[in-house]
Order: structure tokens, then sequence, then C-alpha cells
């Protein structure tokens, strides 16, 4: 509670940071395909109820690298602070007053514990890592590939490498694959309870192949073996393909 009052005393300062972190994502981090984004619950959430949320979970980092969450914070802190004034009873203005405050600190107290974890989080990280941010573009090419759809035989494979950051991903999936939208995962086993990262992407058939191009983020996972998932919607279980994530 000391930090956060401290936070909410400093409100000219940490005011202008908040506002100029808005601006650096809504400029720098554009997600119009909403690659990765968190659901409207959880957004929900963040506005409403962040004691709910586990804020330590690097998940909820993604919020700093996506303006089209960013935006629908900003609209959603704007819906309560207009809610909570229309509510509030006329002739006491102190109430209003004591609730109006209260809205400020709880979206000062969201974003205080969320540059706490981004510090803290990032401060973790290689420097490499952390600086960068430019995502790197990548080649995948799985035409020749006939693996089983429960996975069998994938320890066969050379492991796919990838490294570990942002990258945009374009997968050229196996011969005769149908045109779709597609869910590009990867987990540290061969299930989506282990999804660790993942994209969707429409996939568009050219003559024998397909392929599909998707984000993914892959600066948080640690480096090592995992699995590349993917999956055409309807389709049910997804293909399972060895990869190791490189320091």
């Amino acid at each position: 509670m000391g930090e956060l009052r401290n936070f909410v005393r400093d409100d000219e300062n940490d005011t202008l940071l908040f506002e100029k972190l808005q601006e650096h994502v809504l400029e720098h981090y554009p997600n119009p395909d909403r690659v990765g984004c968190l659901d409207r619950s959880t957004l929900i959430a963040f506005v409403e109820a962040p004691g709910k949320l586990d804020l330590e979970d690097p998940k909820y980092l993604h919020v700093f690298r996506c303006a089209e969450c960013t935006r629908d914070l900003m609209e959603l802190r704007r819906f309560r602070e207009e809610r909570i004034q229309q509510a509030a009873p006329h002739p006491s203005q102190r109430v209003s007053r004591w609730w109006w405050y209260a809205g400020i600190a709880a979206s000062v107290a969201v974003v205080a514990v969320l540059i706490g974890v981004s510090r803290k989080h990032y401060t973790n990280q290689p420097v490499e890592t952390a600086q960068s941010e430019a995502p790197v573009s990548i080649s995948v090419d799985l035409s020749a590939d006939g693996l089983a759809r429960d996975g069998a035989g994938g320890d066969t494979q050379a492991p796919v490498p990838l490294p570990r950051r942002v990258i945009d991903l374009r997968l050229v999936l196996p011969y005769y694959s149908p045109a779709g939208n597609y869910r590009v995962t990867v987990s540290r086993g061969q299930s989506q309870n282990q999804v660790e990262a993942s994209g969707s992407a429409p996939a568009t058939v050219q003559g024998s192949h397909t392929e599909l191009r998707v984000r993914l983020d892959l600066g948080h996972l640690t480096p090592g073996s995992h699995y590349l998932g993917t999956a055409r919607e309807g389709d049910g279980a997804p293909y399972y393909y060895p990869l190791v994530i490189r320091q």
C-alpha cells in the first residue's frame, strides 16, 4: 500500500509516464489482426477488478506490445468513469468525489503493477532479448512432411530452430493442406494445455502447397525443446512438429 500511495501522490509525473506509455504502444505496436490479444472479459477485469488477476503472469505484458488492447483499455476506463459519475447521487458531492478518486486509483494501481511486472520481467531477461523489439522474419517449410495428426513420429524429425524473440513467421504447410484459418502454437508438449505462444492467420493455396504468415511472440519462452502445432479451424487436434527455441 505504501508504494501505491506514493504512486498516487506523485500524480503529475506518473500520469505523464502513463500517457507516454500509451502513446508509445499506439504508435509502435499496431496489431490489426489481433494476434495474441487478451479476451474481452480479461480486459474488463483489468479495469473493474485487477485484484482478481495474477498480474505476475508474463502473458499480461501483451498489453505493452498491442495498440488494439491499449485502445480497448482506454475505452473501458472511460466507460467506467462515466458510469461512476452518472451513478453518484447529486446531494452528496463528497461521495461522488470519493468514487471519482477511487476510479483513478484503481486505474493507476493496474498501471503501477504492470509497470513493476514489466521491469521485473525484462530485468531477468538477457540483454539481447529485452532489446530485440523489431520482429524477425522467419520462413519454415513443412511442405514435404507427412506427420500424423496424433504427433506420432514427430521426434524423428530434425527440430525447427526458432529465435527467442518476436517473429513474423512464413509457414509453408504440408503438400495439399486445405486453405482456411489456422491456429499456430508453440508448446512445451504435444498438448493444448501447454501452449506458451500462439497466433491465428488465414492460409492460402498456391499451386500444390499452402502457406500462411503469422506473428508469434517467443521472447518469454525458455530456450530448449518445444513443439510447433498447426490446426485448421474445425479440424480438431493439431499436427505437431519438434522445434527448438534458441537463446
